[in-house]
């Protein structure tokens, strides 16, 4: 009964004539007050003004309109628009959040909300509050992450550095070795030495000679 009162206002008095319903040009097409689609609409409506207030999202950032359609069989569907007034840099971030969780608590609230609620949609109108006005390179979305968004060019990280002084030293190691196996048997040249090899973080640092044969 609570969320009827609140969707409705509470029941109408006898004798008593209603007061008109506000025009919003929002809406496509009219609707009884007291019609399946009228409370769906309403109901719409207050769960993403208690959505966007529980979010902590300041008034007058986001203006919300529910638009109609009316489909082929005679169902009217529903679709929510989202007009961004104020540019903020976590609307964008967190705006797939907010739809998750306005979506779930309207579900919560009738179940079958997927059948009629059809979109919700995002419309910026903020051209002069936004600081990216223009597109970037085209090249810039090349080395982009999918996991994390980021583009790549970021300096390696300690791992990578530590592996690759590994492999250099391994590689400095297999040459020193071919040569002395390439050397004819016999000879009185002593085998070469073991190159000197530089720290990498994480070993023990030193340098690894070779002794020839007695």
């Amino acid at each position: 009964m609570g969320l009827i009162q609140r969707l409705f206002g509470g029941a109408r008095q006898p004798g008593l004539a209603a007061p008109p319903h506000p025009a919003e040009p929002a809406d496509s097409t009219t609707v009884e007050v007291d019609s399946p689609v009228a409370t769906r609409r309403e109901l719409v409506r207050m769960l993403t003004r208690d959505s966007l207030r529980f979010s902590g999202i300041p008034d007058g950032w986001i203006e919300l309109q529910v638009l109609l359609e009316l489909g082929r069989g005679g169902q009217t569907f529903i679709h929510l628009r989202l007009l961004v007034k104020h540019w903020d840099e976590g609307l964008l971030r967190y705006a797939v959040a907010f739809q998750r969780r306005l979506r779930a608590e309207i579900e919560r609230f009738e179940p079958g909300a997927r059948e009629w609620l059809l979109t919700i949609t995002w419309q910026y109108e903020v051209d002069d509050e936004c600081p990216f006005l223009f597109m970037p390179d085209a090249a810039s979305w090349a080395g982009a992450n999918p996991a994390s968004g980021s583009v790549a060019g970021k300096a390696p990280s300690a791992e990578s550095r530590e592996e690759a002084e590994m492999q250099s030293d391994l590689a400095r190691l297999f040459a020193v070795r071919d040569a002395n196996l390439a050397e004819p048997s016999g000879t009185a040249s002593s085998l070469t030495s073991l190159p000197e090899l530089g720290p990498t973080p994480g070993r023990t640092s030193g340098a690894a000679h070779g002794k020839p044969s007695p």
